[in-house]
């Protein structure tokens, strides 16, 4: 029974170190996004002959910058699965 009470805690606790840099990895994504978003807009004033101000993008659109940054985190998370169990075989041990 001990053996099993320490599996589930070595999993949840893997299972938190997985969501913990998941969460990272997202925060960082979303605010490269933004700067990027920001220096797109700050070019187009530039181009209009206007004055540009770094902002968050609007409602809609701050939603629909962290949803395509949640699919493309999502669609690296399986294709880096995918890549491990190629190059390392199904049975690969997590550290």
């Amino acid at each position: 029974m001990k053996d099993k009470e320490k599996e589930d805690k070595e999993k949840r606790k893997a299972m938190g170190k997985i969501l913990l840099l998941m969460g990272i990895g997202f925060a960082i994504d979303v605010t490269t996004a933004i700067i990027i978003y920001n220096f797109g807009k700050s070019s187009e004033a530039k181009t209009l002959g206007v004055k540009h101000q770094w902002k968050l993008p609007g409602g809609k659109e701050l939603l629909s910058t962290a949803g395509l940054v949640l699919v493309t985190s999502v669609m690296t998370g399986v294709l880096t699965g995918y890549a491990e169990d190629v190059i390392f075989g199904k049975d690969k041990q997590v550290a």
